[in-house]
């Protein structure tokens, strides 16, 4: 099973605790697959988490690029995918594409989505009218 994140940049270091909780119950529940994308605080805050996790189980994660530059890549080329067609989207748009190549790749969503004005919120409707798992219960 797969699960993605879709999330606010600018989400708090006190959902760490509860993420991680989360994270761990998904791997006990089969979750063996993992895509997180690079943009924003709650991005890193998945990928610091699933870190460690990977390392103490079968799960694995994939850092999922909008756009190319070394930022980007944060020493961790190991565990990156760039999407094919992905270089053809317009750094305006690079984000919105690779989330909806996310979204083709979901089972479940763990989401950080705190108000219905944003990118992620309206990804997260996609996601349940195709009767995808969203969990976003941090507040």
């Amino acid at each position: 099973m797969n699960c993605v994140f879709f999330g606010h940049r600018d989400a708090p270091d006190a959902i760490k605790a509860s993420l991680q909780s989360t994270l761990e119950r998904l791997i006990n529940e089969g979750v063996n697959e993992f895509f997180v994308g690079n943009n924003g605080r709650f991005d890193l805050l998945v990928q610091t988490i699933l870190e460690e996790l990977c390392k103490k189980s079968s799960a694995r994660y994939s850092i999922i690029l909008s756009y190319i530059n070394e930022h980007a890549l944060n020493g961790k080329q190991e565990n990156t995918i760039f999407p094919e067609g992905q270089e053809l989207a317009p750094r305006h748009l690079a984000i919105v594409k690779r989330n909806e190549w996310l979204l083709k790749k979901a089972d479940i969503i763990v989401s950080y989505v705190t108000h219905n004005a944003s990118c992620s919120y309206k990804l997260l409707e996609k996601a349940r009218k195709k009767g995808i798992r969203v969990i976003n219960d941090w507040f």
